[in-house]
């Protein structure tokens, strides 16, 4: 894998040229959005004067409330759709500034890191995907995601990508129903061929319970829940952050070896991130949470920053990474 001091040599002499012309870009896509508003707020004006202007004409009054006032309606109705024009054209502007970021900088990152790694900047990890890996619960009502990077790491086939998840609740109250829209999960999800036949399913969770609710954790956890009964192993280090529940004591001891249990806690405590782990009919799914967007450029002000930059290339490098961090081209067991 590449390191962050490679990275930072290859910012200077290849990204850094293309991210002056890009910023250039941006400072002409903000001034360009700015007329466009102040031309916007002049016709708003105008607007509103001849709807006003027309509406003293016809009725003999600037506003009436006896009649329809039909130009101030019709005024409102050129509002509205001029807004909805207006908001769309800013919104696309911007956009053009964002797909040739991704285009020529997060693209370039990721052929830095791989060059047989696939970027689409408009693609994500399918629904399927995220319901299969069994950790989150309900299924999301709303479900979205960009940025993914797909392809082959040695022998283990990888897809991960951001991913906005979103739940519906309908309670009733005084105004009849009302919606919410809860989080389901924000962040990085990440797929991979785990290479290894297991008839369970596995699941290694962030141990929220127990340090939250001390004895009563226990107990909850002494219980069996949706991810099924709990797996005692024998690393008391990796139960004080994590949790396994699965299908069967035996074949979780099999797949959760002494050293991916190392590997895991080490990537946890190195990264500091809460991430959840299932094992689900050969696949392994990892979901990273992040409450930042990952991949988008800064757009009001410069990109022209080494650090930030970095910090692209860091989480990056840390998805693909996780394919050396879990050793999953060590094939240890084959799929029968």
């Amino acid at each position: 894998m590449k390191t962050e001091n490679e990275f930072r040599t290859y910012y200077r002499t290849k990204l850094q040229p293309s991210l002056l012309d890009l910023n250039k870009f941006r400072r002409q896509t903000r001034a360009k959005n700015i007329r466009i508003t102040l031309e916007y707020v002049l016709f708003l004006v105008l607007l509103f004067v001849i709807g006003f202007v027309v509406n003293q004409m016809i009725y003999g009054v600037w506003f009436t409330e006896r009649k329809a006032n039909v130009p101030i309606i019709l005024t409102v109705i050129v509002l509205i759709l001029s807004l909805l024009y207006y908001f769309g054209l800013i919104h696309a502007n911007r956009k053009k500034f964002v797909s040739r970021y991704k285009k020529e900088i997060i693209s370039s990152i990721v052929q830095f890191i791989d060059k047989s790694l696939l970027y689409e900047a408009e693609n994500l990890i399918p629904q399927r995907d995220f319901i299969a890996s069994g950790l989150f619960y309900p299924k999301p009502d709303r479900y979205s995601g960009d940025d993914c990077v797909s392809g082959k790491i040695d022998k283990t086939e990888i897809a991960f990508s951001e991913i906005h998840a979103q739940y519906k609740t309908v309670a009733n109250d005084d105004d009849g129903k009302s919606e919410r829209w809860i989080p389901l999960f924000d962040g990085l999800f990440f797929k991979a061929d785990f290479n290894k036949h297991f008839k369970g399913e596995y699941f290694v969770l962030p141990d929220r319970a127990e340090k939250m609710f001390g004895r009563a954790g226990k107990l909850f956890h002494s219980s069996k829940n949706r991810f099924g009964e709990l797996i005692r192993l024998e690393d008391p280090e990796f139960e004080k952050e994590f949790v396994v529940y699965g299908t069967d004591q035996v074949e979780a001891r099999y797949i959760l070896s002494t050293s991916l249990m190392r590997r895991l806690l080490d990537f946890k405590q190195r990264t500091g991130k809460k991430m959840q782990v299932s094992f689900v009919k050969s696949s392994l799914y990892i979901a990273i949470p992040y409450r930042k967007p990952l991949f988008e450029p800064r757009y009001y002000s410069t990109i022209l920053s080494e650090d930030k930059t970095t910090e692209y290339f860091l989480d990056l490098e840390l998805a693909i990474a996780i394919v050396t961090e879990l050793n999953l081209n060590t094939r240890i067991w084959s799929k029968q």
